[in-house]
């Protein structure tokens, strides 16, 4: 159901209403003017007992001259004031009309993201309400943030140019909608903002994928229907050669066979002596995005160099009985890196002389990304129980070792009495004994002790964290400010020996302007946050880009019912199997007594187990790393807003 415009006022309501205003005015005005007559008259017969006329008239000249200088200026500025105000508010009647009326989605959004106002479109389109819409902002819409993302964009917007994008914006439902967005600088109530047409493009690339789709059914309709030609005619001649009919029964079998081979999963490929592909199945088409046609009578090196070279490699290994090889490779597919296996089979003739080979191609990627999952969890589940277990096992030997030390250092003290008292009874000079031990080191082999137990007491602490939960209670607390708290603590980390300079880093944030709360402990969230920002600098500071200055990217916005933070830089980067491990205990691409390797491995335990939530890398070689937290929201409804309001945070 279409609404209804607001309707405007009367022009009868309008005129009674202008006119009482401007009697009422004029009324004022006229006694404002006689006041002084009547007050002078009624001072003069108090006084003289008798009206003085002559002065009375001459006042009232007077009030009469006055109230004409002073009705006409008055009238006009109310005058003007009423239409200007008359005016502004057709002025916004008419923006909203005019927005309703669009057939794009309009949004009208302040310099910091906050929508200020939204079209009837944007509303169904999203499947929100106008007040829920402006009490957003369009980084809790938008999925990729992609103009907030780019301040050179935003530049241009603010010389006055038009920018288009395309985006995805989330829909209340979680549903993700592909748009294409045209944004530039607009002012309302004399601020700038942003005015954005917002297109549905869904419709649009459903229409591109069935035109693809229609192609296709297409392209296969002229192929059967070029079949049934050659059908056609094979059975017009069958009774002039018989030749022809086991051929035509050849093509049929031919063709059932390719249309087995076209409804396999995997991609099939087959390949004569000399390496020259005899067929290509659809799945091989998806796979390498090279068409039957073209593939077949192609050489394998040429259409897919990659599988030719696997084959090659592996071919010196072929099992002698058995003629069969498998192994697993990796390439790319549609910009996406992918892992195949491939399983190798001769064809042989009746003479058992090999003609050829069948290639069975099958896309693993997801397959491994689970198991290696699944490996993941298992094996930093078994970590942590043996973490705790040595942790308390090697607590109690270095507890001792520490002591030990401690009181050594005390008995040979010189100013505690008793150490003198025992050293009178004994004849032992404690000054010498000082000086001797000080020659020989001992004492600085003592400290050396102290150092390394403190060292081990605080990779055992770090052990512990992995089997024990906090023993505080969780509180609300704002992302916005953990984050900041972690930065700051950051830029005061200084390390000549880690190498590393946080001064020398550029910290770009992208915050949602609405407060994010989560449910957790300050101290372990900054703890989280403390971890990924120093990985990044140090990483930072062992590449040296030569087009890139180091940069940290900070985003926090929400996702659904979730909070999600993401930490971004420009470094080197990781392999995969670095990737793999990087959560894994005491593993690190660090140099000995740089760091312990368990950093990471802490900050998963936290988000996972305590937190509750979910934390995840990706990285490829030379194109830096992307961290992402996803934790849950805290209700605004939760009792805890409450009940921790007056809660003091001690710093980390």
């Amino acid at each position: 159901m279409e609404d209804t415009p607001p309707t405007k006022p009367s022009g009868k309501s309008q005129f009674a209403r202008y006119w009482t205003i401007r009697g009422l005015t004029a009324s004022l005005i006229v006694v404002a003017a006689l006041l002084p007559v009547v007050s002078a008259l009624s001072i003069s017969f108090w006084l003289d007992g008798q009206y003085n006329w002559q002065e009375a008239l001459l006042e009232l000249g007077v009030a009469c001259l006055t109230l004409s200088l002073i009705a006409y200026p008055a009238f006009y500025l109310l005058n003007w004031e009423s239409v200007q105000a008359q005016m502004l508010d057709e002025t916004h009647q008419d923006f909203r009309l005019l927005i309703d009326q669009a057939v794009d989605m309009v949004f009208l959004v302040s310099m910091d993201g906050q929508i200020v106002e939204a079209n009837q479109n944007a509303c169904d389109a999203l499947g929100y309400s106008k007040e829920e819409l402006n009490s957003l902002s369009i980084l809790d819409i938008d999925i990729d943030c992609y103009l907030h993302r780019h301040p050179s964009l935003v530049e241009k917007i603010r010389k006055g140019e038009s920018v288009t994008y395309q985006s995805r914006y989330r829909r209340h439902n979680g549903e993700r909608l592909p748009i294409e967005s045209r944004v530039r600088l607009a002012s309302w109530m004399e601020q700038p903002h942003y005015i954005e047409f917002v297109s549905d493009i869904s419709h649009r690339i459903e229409i591109e994928k069935q035109m693809d789709e229609s192609r296709e059914a297409l392209e296969k309709t002229r192929n059967i229907l070029e079949r049934r030609i050659e059908e056609h005619s094979s059975e017009l001649e069958k009774q002039k050669q018989g030749r022809e009919i086991a051929e035509r029964y050849a093509n049929s079998i031919q063709n059932y066979l390719e249309k087995l081979i076209d409804s396999m999963p995997s991609a099939i490929i087959a390949v004569d002596e000399d390496y020259r592909v005899m067929q290509w199945n659809i799945e091989a088409e998806r796979m390498t995005n090279i068409k039957a046609k073209e593939a077949v009578g192609e050489q394998l090196s040429k259409v897919f160099p990659t599988l030719h070279t696997h084959i090659h490699k592996h071919n010196q290994d072929r099992d002698l009985i058995h003629h069969n090889i498998s192994f697993r490779f990796k390439t790319k597919i549609e910009q996406e890196r992918k892992t195949l296996e491939a399983m190798v089979y001769p064809i042989f003739t009746l003479r058992e002389e090999e003609q050829g080979e069948v290639i069975r191609i099958d896309d693993i990627t997801d397959k491994l990304r689970i198991d290696e999952t699944l490996v993941q969890t298992e094996k930093m589940l078994s970590l942590g129980g043996l973490a705790a277990g040595m942790a308390h096992e090697i607590n109690n030997p270095l507890g001792a070792i520490m002591q030990s030390t401690q009181n050594i250092k005390r008995r040979l003290s010189e100013t505690l009495p008793r150490n003198q008292m025992v050293a009178q009874e004994t004849g032992i000079e404690l000054k010498e004994l000082n000086d001797y031990l000080e020659k020989q080191r001992i004492l600085e082999f003592l400290d050396g002790i102290m150092v390394s137990g403190e060292r081990a007491a605080r990779i055992v602490g770090d052990m512990l964290s992995f089997a024990r939960p906090a023993n505080q209670e969780a509180s609300k607390v704002a992302l916005q400010d953990a984050l900041d708290a972690a930065v700051r603590l950051s830029a005061k980390d200084y390390n000549q020996r880690k190498k590393f300079d946080f001064r020398e880093i550029e910290i770009r944030k992208t915050y949602s302007p609405q407060t994010i709360f989560v449910k957790a402990q300050k101290n372990q969230l900054e703890q989280v946050f403390l971890n990924l920002l120093v990985n990044a600098a140090q990483a930072l500071a062992q590449f040296h880009a030569e087009q890139a200055s180091p940069l940290i990217e900070l985003i926090i916005r929400r996702e659904g019912n979730k909070a999600c933070v993401e930490v971004i830089d420009n470094g080197p980067g990781m392999d995969e199997a670095t990737r793999k491990r990087v959560f894994e205990p005491f593993f690190t691409t660090k140099a000995e007594n740089v760091g312990t390797g368990l950093g990471m491995s802490v900050s998963y335990f936290i988000v996972s187990e305590q937190l509750g939530g979910q934390i995840s890398v990706e990285s490829q070689k030379g194109k830096g790393c992307r961290f992402t937290i996803l934790l849950p929201l805290l209700a605004t409804s939760d009792p805890m807003d409450d009940e921790h309001d007056e809660q003091i945070e001690l710093p980390l």
